[in-house]
């Protein structure tokens, strides 16, 4: 197999000196060619980092603030914000930390409740959070003051806001809060004051616009629960471990009466929306394979009609069709990855810069991030860089046809 393209490699870098020697008219359209697939590789992978990117960014706000899974009753959706109790026993705990895939549990609870500063007042879900909660999670997220740590037996007079509450409310941290929890007519609404410790800001707006977190304790007395009861379970899953395959799996082995639900089902519409992003990257992706093949296969054709009288000289020597088609795609495979290389250089060493120093904001009302988003997907870059040159070169035999259309005999006469 090497043997077969020994003599065409040889022919081919003959060939490629002879381009870029000054006597060729091919040598500036295969510099054109070889810029054309550099821009276009370099649109394809800006496409590939940002639009991952945006996805692991949006998803990892979404299960630092809820989990991957999380565990709780079977209700109504219009219910889940004040969700019954859930009895929380060590053989349900034990059941949910043995699946392998399992790396974190905590408890959280609901509760609606109205906060009033001093001029001011808003609706507000209160999250409750126990003392296994993991505030480094929401550590990036907090603009102002510190998340207040839970303690077992203490309840904490601690709140923590989001941006959007202390702008409407007027409040910054150490400012006090009163907080009234509604209840049935004709009982009086229940009165209660909190410290703001924290200010934070996901840039999502639906976890901005409704949530503030509390100690869970005050969840309970508020609810009138016992200390082994809960609103929630918040699993959080290893690396590589998928949501949806965890939250069906955990909802064969919880009591009949509560449900598994991961993330991506409690936002629906949030993921959906990015998935999107795929079908948006594939159709870059397709546009610019493409349009690199046509650019590539134009460079060919022009190649092969100024080395008509080799091909001519090559088949009167006794050479097949294959082995002059073997030489004129070893000068394609150079040309394609000399134009993919510079193309991943150029895409890569943009999204470490953005990485790095977040140069391309972003408004985070309508894109919940404040900068464009890098991820370095090796899968996705090495799958598109092998795919783009694979399709490429096949797409390149089309053109190749034309050599075994040539007359050795007619070309060297005029010759």
């Amino acid at each position: 197999m090497i043997k077969n393209w020994i003599l065409p490699l040889w022919i081919g870098r003959r060939l490629r000196h002879a381009n870029s020697s000054g006597r060729s008219f091919s040598g500036p359209v295969i510099a054109v060619v070889t810029a054309a697939i550099s821009v276009s590789s370099v649109v394809m992978i800006i496409a590939i980092v940002t639009g991952t990117g945006l996805q692991h960014e949006i998803k990892n706000k979404i299960y630092s603030f809820r989990g991957h899974v999380q565990i709780k009753k079977y209700v109504d959706d219009d219910d889940l914000l004040e969700s019954e109790s859930i009895l929380l026993t060590n053989d349900l705990l034990s059941a949910i930390k043995a699946h392998p895939s399992v790396r974190h549990v905590q408890s959280s609870a609901y509760r609606t409740a109205i906060l009033k500063s001093t001029n001011y007042f808003e609706g507000c879900v209160l999250k409750g959070i126990d003392e296994h909660f993991d505030a480094s999670r929401l550590a990036s997220y907090i603009k102002e003051g510190t998340f207040f740590q839970k303690l077992k037996g203490t309840e904490s007079d601690s709140i923590v806001l989001s941006a959007y509450h202390a702008r409407v409310l007027d409040v910054k941290a150490g400012d006090r809060l009163a907080v009234y929890f509604i209840r049935e007519a004709p009982k009086t609404p229940l009165l209660r004051y909190l410290i703001v410790s924290g200010i934070y800001e996901s840039g999502v707006e639906d976890v901005d616009k409704q949530f503030a977190w509390v100690d869970i304790d005050l969840i309970r007395s508020i609810n009138r629960w016992e200390a082994d009861e809960v609103g929630a379970l918040e699993v959080f899953i290893k690396e590589g471990s998928k949501p949806e395959e965890v939250a069906a799996e955990l909802s064969a082995v919880l009591p009949f009466d509560l449900q598994s639900v991961s993330a991506k089902m409690a936002f629906r519409q949030l993921f959906q929306w990015m998935d999107l992003f795929d079908i948006n990257i594939l159709i870059i992706i397709i546009v610019m394979v493409v349009v690199s093949a046509i650019n590539l296969s134009s460079a060919l054709m022009i190649l092969i009609v100024e080395r008509t009288r080799m091909i001519g000289l090559l088949k009167a020597l006794g050479a097949e069709n294959t082995l002059i088609t073997k030489i004129f795609l070893y000068k394609a495979f150079v040309i394609l990855t000399r134009g993919l290389f510079i193309g991943n250089a150029i895409a890569l060493g943009y999204a470490w810069m953005q990485r790095t120093w977040k140069i391309i904001k972003l408004d985070q009302t309508a894109y919940f991030v404040d900068s464009v988003p890098v991820y370095f997907d090796l899968g996705w870059i090495l799958s598109v860089n092998t795919g783009t040159l694979v399709m490429c070169l096949l797409i390149l035999l089309v053109p190749s046809r034309y050599i075994s259309a040539i007359p050795a005999a007619r070309v060297l006469k005029f010759e």
